[in-house]
């Protein structure tokens, strides 16, 4: 393997880490409501800004996906 498809690879681990954190703290937010209030400030604000997040992230690295496999030239 050449160094650039580590580079690759370390940002595509990155990308999926923040995506699946984002995307776990949405989930939680939005799952059992006494006990989540309490855990995590701006409740209702921390809910909805983590699922937009999550859901840039994901269009993001479909985006760069289909550039990879579909170079154009």
């Amino acid at each position: 393997m050449r160094s650039a498809s580590y580079g690759l690879i370390f940002l595509f681990l990155a990308a999926g880490a923040t995506l699946g954190w984002f995307g776990n703290r949405s989930l939680a937010a939005h799952g059992d409501v006494k006990s989540t209030k309490a855990k995590l400030p701006g409740y209702r604000k921390t809910r909805h800004r983590t699922g937009i997040v999550a859901l840039i992230l994901a269009f993001v690295i479909g985006v760069v996906l289909f550039n990879v496999i579909h170079p154009h030239p």
